[in-house]
């Protein structure tokens, strides 16, 4: 590691956990990048209140004593870009930003799925950075009085949901159409996903929202960045100094809630032809791609299982033949056999072709990168995209379709992965 990396590596530390990244726990900033030698502030509140000031940028995990949130307020930088050069475009700016700056930064960043997408790539280094942990917001002296008192939580409404781009026939149709294409020879997988819109009279209270998200799904990574949000089960990378670390999920199954019946149908997915070859796909994808940069060690497939759905899950861990940032490294893996397909460039295309739709950020990477390169990236998986006006959500859904694919099955595993994000904006518990 150099001699910049490494300083800039002291001042937001960052801690691995014991023996490795080992699932359910994350590498994580253990130092707010605050001014060598400064004292934080500590406001004692729920994470659900320090969500309420004003709707913060938001990366948050764990549950209990391990819950942990990472937020930022205001922009002293934000960047946007689009095309094939949106990774580069983002990095080159925040590093030339960071290097002008005596303090330590770090920014927030949400990429698009596709290089020819309409919608944008941001990047955001907020005026002021917050640790949440332990019923404890920890700030920068003087800080504090630049944030708003948290409001109020808002009342729930009953939102109208309807189908975007695709109906359910016609999604059912979109998969019909691919399994045709993986049987003849065309494509070995590809990743098709459709959109549903809901709509109220009034804003949405994201900031409750992403609370309930939080509190729900402690297993994944809620997050909000510039109005897309939701709570992503999938790391696409992480990177401490020459670290580097993915958790690759793809094969799932529903969750019940009966433990017996849950048990069984973990047993019958780890034993299922058709979801260790998805599986088997994605983890080879991400794993090549990180090979390229790192020596790399490939962990076995394990069930994970979260409130209302179990995945195949992967784990590669590496090491960096030379100094990476968290942001270039995902943009190397992106986008991987999980989200899009194989091989890479047939399935984007069949995408295009078969779903009709800009997926935006959907499936795209989002999370937060500091001025030593350290930062983690999920996919934005279990997501949406706020409307301007505040009062619609845009949310999105996907399985990944291989040979002996069936059209009904795949739509039934859409509806039961839109569930995280209508539990949180609904009370109704069925989409």
């Amino acid at each position: 590691m150099d001699a910049h990396r490494a300083a800039a590596h002291d001042s937001a530390a960052v801690a691995l956990p014991p023996g490795g990244a080992t699932r359910g726990r994350v590498i994580w900033t253990t130092v707010l990048p605050t001014e060598a030698g400064a004292q934080s502030v500590t406001v004692r509140e729920s994470l659900a209140e320090s969500l309420r000031r004003g709707t913060p940028l938001v990366w948050a995990h764990g549950d209990g004593r391990e819950r942990r949130a990472l937020l930022g307020w205001g922009e002293a930088l934000r960047v946007t870009a689009r095309g094939p050069e949106r990774f580069n475009r983002l990095s080159e700016a925040f590093r030339a930003f960071a290097a002008g700056r005596a303090e330590p930064a770090l920014a927030f960043a949400a990429l698009t799925f596709a290089s020819d997408s309409e919608a944008e790539s941001v990047l955001v280094v907020p005026e002021v950075v917050g640790r949440w942990h332990r019923g404890k917001l920890e700030l920068p002296p003087g800080a504090l009085e630049l944030l708003p008192e948290p409001a109020e939580p808002g009342e729930f409404e009953e939102l109208d949901f309807a189908a975007g781009a695709l109906t359910r026939e016609q999604y059912r149709r979109a998969v019909a159409r691919a399994v045709e294409l993986i049987e003849a020879g065309e494509v070995e997988k590809v990743v098709l996903a459709r959109d549903l819109l809901a709509t109220g009279s009034r804003p949405i209270d994201v900031a409750t929202v992403l609370a309930r998200l939080q509190g729900a799904n402690p297993e994944s990574w809620t997050f909000h960045v510039d109005g897309t949000f939701g709570s992503s089960p999938e790391l696409l990378v992480a990177v401490h100094g020459e670290t580097v670390y993915s958790r690759v999920l793809a094969g799932s199954a529903p969750v019940t809630g009966r433990p017996e019946g849950d048990t069984a149908a973990a047993r019958a997915l780890m034993a299922s032809a058709k979801n260790t070859m998805e599986h088997a796909y994605a983890a080879r994808s991400v794993s090549a791609r990180l090979a390229a940069v790192a020596d790399v060690v490939i962990g076995r497939p394990e069930v994970l299982r979260l409130p209302t759905i179990m995945h195949l899950s992967t784990e590669v861990t590496g090491t960096l033949h030379r100094p990476l940032s968290a942001l270039e490294v995902a943009g190397l893996v992106h986008p991987s056999a999980a989200v899009c397909g194989t091989p890479t460039a047939r399935a984007a295309e069949l995408i295009a072709e078969l779903e009709g739709l800009d997926r935006g950020r959907y499936a795209g990477p989002v999370g937060w990168v500091d001025a030593a390169g350290n930062g983690q990236f999920a996919l934005a998986l279990r997501s949406g995209q706020i409307a301007p006006d505040g009062c619609s959500v845009r949310l999105f859904a996907g399985g990944g379709i291989v040979r002996g694919s069936v059209p009904t099955d795949e739509l039934a595993e859409t509806a039961q992965k839109f569930l995280p994000m209508y539990q949180a904006l609904s009370p109704v518990p069925q989409p």
